[in-house]
């Protein structure tokens, strides 16, 4: 009993943490979502696909990012951006083990002015 417990504390121990940091990614954002699970706290979590599309015209991705979104300014700018379907660029940090929340969790946000990105070519 003494070994078993000793291991449960030392796997906890390696699992708490980041797996990396000051990671960014951008893309559009599908939808920005409220949870209230049962056993855990309320949390916001945002789906952000890796692909992008303008005036239907672009590329699919079938990966999405969910990430958890701990602020609720950042929160605000994401469901924004869902609506106008701008693009966003996001800083984030990926934890090594939760258990109630997605592993990646949002740090920043900054919108992708559409002046700045050129346009679809024209076939």
């Amino acid at each position: 009993m003494k070994y078993l417990i000793y291991s449960l504390v030392i796997l906890n121990i390696g699992c708490w943490g980041y797996s990396s940091k000051d990671n960014e990614t951008s893309g559009q954002v599908k939808y920005v979502e409220h949870l209230t699970p049962m056993f855990c706290d309320d949390r916001i979590d945002v789906d952000i696909s890796l692909g992008v599309m303008r005036n239907g015209v672009g590329s699919m991705s079938t990966q999405d990012v969910i990430m958890w979104v701990p602020s609720s300014e950042d929160a605000k700018i994401l469901t924004d951006a869902s609506k106008s379907g701008q693009l966003v660029k996001i800083g984030y940090d990926e934890m090594r083990f939760s258990w109630c929340k997605p592993l990646c969790v949002v740090k920043s946000v900054d919108l992708i002015n559409a002046e700045s990105t050129p346009p679809a070519e024209k076939q």
